[in-house]
């Protein structure tokens, strides 16, 4: 562009000033030092280059005409806000080649908030004021008070009831909701959050762009930040508890008064309206050049705004860290919940069959035919439902779930023992044997099996991966066992199968209890009794499962010491731990000659003074045989 003027800040150094201008080609029409606007000298036809501030560059846009001349602006020292809005280059030189190569400058829309000029954003509500800094303050000074505005945000954050009122095409909605904040801005291109979760906006598309910010838990909110401002997907949905808005058009109202920041001017107020100005003014911005498309009204999760009972309970105390859910969204979870806790004939089929799958499939030593029972079996379910009865003190599901658990574990101990009759199978193998020594391992498997199937239960979308879950808890297997101990009249394999599924249940109910607590289907005052219960039981049965786990740990580092190992009289193979009290191994030693009585005890004597203590050996003979 060869015919512009400039106009300039004339208390700018004036060497500096001078330099800048020495290097400007093409040069200018006419310098014009800044004054109070006298709009009269020029035409519609005239671009004015302007190297003001922001308090003179807002006094011009405030006063500007309809149809007025085009606006350029330069980095200013001073130029903060609106180089913020319109992303001028940081350096004169770069933002006069942008607009010595522009072709046109487009025409922008001006935010009006309460009829004051907005170039930036519209920020409601203090807990986004950390989103702003405060007007007037030094770098320093807004970095602190961000940061101490960002801890209190963690320390008490209140939702606002709000009501929307705003233009549909040519359609009013109304809208009585919660909100924690409103962000408002002209255009999403200079704004983070706006760039990260909504991806199309125009400078001229005559709409102003909100984003209402309703999070139900502080946690929501952790979770959103870390995803979209931190470490943002490509092509992430927005989260539920942001609704946005793109109007020509709002009003927004509060019974009580709302703090408010005006591009970081804090205000405050009970209404506060929002219109595009009617004025056509061209501005040249910074930004990439934006596909030239008709960007159209949008509203995204508009219907997930909390209303009604909802907005009333999330307005009357502080926002908490994990969300309360009403009673309106478990409904269907309870519904469930209830159909599950019953001993229906369809239940009592299925823990027949399951348990007959199992109890062949372990005297099979087929691990895919117990899996097939873990499947089919419908333990799971009155399971969860205790733990939903237990966290809500709700007798009646407490009472059903326990009821359809009982004849679900004797259903399934009187098929394991019967097919234990009538099988001559009397050894254990190693199925059996794997579900008799029960230890931390099984407890930390039944607990994130309880988070699993609570959380499953929770969401209708993913409750398909319950078969999964019951995989992976494994309920039917140990029962079977403990049916195969009785029919063995075995206790050893009664008892560590019965401390298995005990292990099972209390890990599970535990667990399930705490992840429906966590999610929001209890409060704290009212779920604190079944959650001391869940974990006394899970400690009951965690003093045998530690003194188990230790004798695991014992067997593993007796066989990582031997196995391998070279002795005098050859080399140690398949080290196995046949029982502890006393010590009994089981090894194989691969040796160059045949070894003879006497040299079996000296075997025995190398391995006692490898591990310091005395042992009762099994050995199995293995020669080298070299050509």
């Amino acid at each position: 562009m060869n015919n512009y003027l400039l106009i300039y800040d004339p208390n700018l150094d004036e060497s500096e000033r001078q330099n800048f201008f020495e290097k400007l080609e093409p040069q200018p029409q006419q310098f014009i030092a800044y004054e109070p606007e006298n709009w009269d000298q020029f035409s519609e036809s005239d671009v004015l280059l302007l190297w003001v501030n922001d308090e003179q560059g807002y006094s011009m846009l405030r006063s500007i005409p309809d149809q007025g001349p085009s606006l350029v602006f330069l980095p200013h020292p001073d130029l903060k806000m609106i180089a913020r809005s319109l992303n001028i280059p940081s350096s004169k030189e770069k933002a006069f080649r942008l607009f010595s190569e522009s072709e046109s400058i487009p025409n922008f829309d001006l935010l009006k908030i309460n009829e004051k000029l907005c170039m930036n954003s519209l920020v409601i509500g203090d807990s986004l004021s950390v989103l702003y800094d405060s007007f007037g303050k030094s770098f320093f000074g807004n970095l602190k008070d961000r940061f101490s505005r960002f801890f209190m945000l963690f320390r008490k954050v209140d939702l606002k009831q709000v009501k929307l009122s705003y233009l549909s095409g040519e359609e009013e909605k109304t809208i009585e909701t919660a909100a924690m904040g409103i962000l408002a801005v002209p255009h999403c291109e200079s704004n983070l959050i706006f760039k990260r979760v909504i991806k199309d906006s125009g400078l001229d598309d005559g709409l102003i762009h909100v984003i209402l910010v309703s999070p139900k838990s502080l946690f929501s909110i952790i979770q959103f930040g870390i995803q979209h401002l931190f470490f943002p997907i490509k092509g992430s949905t927005i989260p539920e508890f942001l609704t946005y808005i793109s109007t020509s058009k709002m009003t927004i109202e509060s019974q009580s008064s709302l703090t408010f920041a005006i591009d970081g001017e804090e205000l405050q107020g009970e209404k506060i309206e929002l219109n595009i100005d009617e004025r056509k003014v061209k501005i040249l911005p910074g930004f990439e050049k934006l596909k030239e498309k008709e960007f159209k009204q949008k509203e995204i999760n508009v219907q997930k705004l909390p209303t009604g009972k909802l907005r009333e309970e999330l307005t009357r105390r502080h926002l908490p860290w994990v969300r309360h859910a009403t009673t309106e969204e478990f409904k269907d979870l309870f519904t469930i919940l209830k159909q599950n806790a019953q001993a229906s004939s369809s239940y009592l089929v299925l823990m027949a069959l399951s348990t007959l799958i199992a109890t062949f499939g372990l005297f099979g030593n087929s691990t895919p035919v117990v899996i097939g029972a873990m499947i089919l079996a419908p333990l799971m379910g009155p399971i969860i439902s205790l733990s939903m009865g237990v966290l809500r003190q709700d007798d009646i599901l407490i009472k059903n779930s326990l009821i359809t658990l009982f004849w679900g574990i004797v259903i399934g101990l009187f098929f394991a023992v019967i097919i234990t009759w009538i099988t001559p199978l009397k050894v254990p193998n190693s199925e059996i044997v794997a579900r008799i020594r029960p230890n931390l391992l099984d407890l930390g498997i039944a607990i994130a099996s309880g988070i699993a199937g609570a959380y499953a239960h929770s969401k209708e979308e993913i409750a398909k991966t319950l078969a999964g879950v019951a995989i992976s808890v494994a309920l039917v297997p140990p029962l079977a066992v403990a049916g195969i101990g009785l029919g063995w009249g075995d206790w050893n394999i009664f008892w560590g199968a019965s401390l298995l599924l005990g292990t099972n249940l209390a890990g599970i109910v535990m667990a399930a209890a705490v992840t429906f607590l966590i999610l929001g289907f209890s409060p704290f005052r009212l779920a604190k009794k079944g959650i001391l219960i869940t974990i006394l039981m899970s400690v009951l049965v965690t003093a045998p499962l530690a003194l188990s786990f230790r004798d695991m740990v014992k067997e593993n580092k007796l066989i990582q010491k031997l196995s391998g190992k070279e002795i005098p009289h050859g080399l140690l193979r398949k080290v196995d731990v046949v029982g502890l009290n006393p010590l009994r191994l089981s090894v194989t030693i691969l040796s160059d000659k045949e070894l003879n009585q006497g040299d079996f005890q000296a075997i025995k004597n190398e391995i006692e003074e490898k591990i310091n203590q005395p042992i009762e050996l099994e050995l199995t003979l293995g020669v080298r045989v070299f050509d």
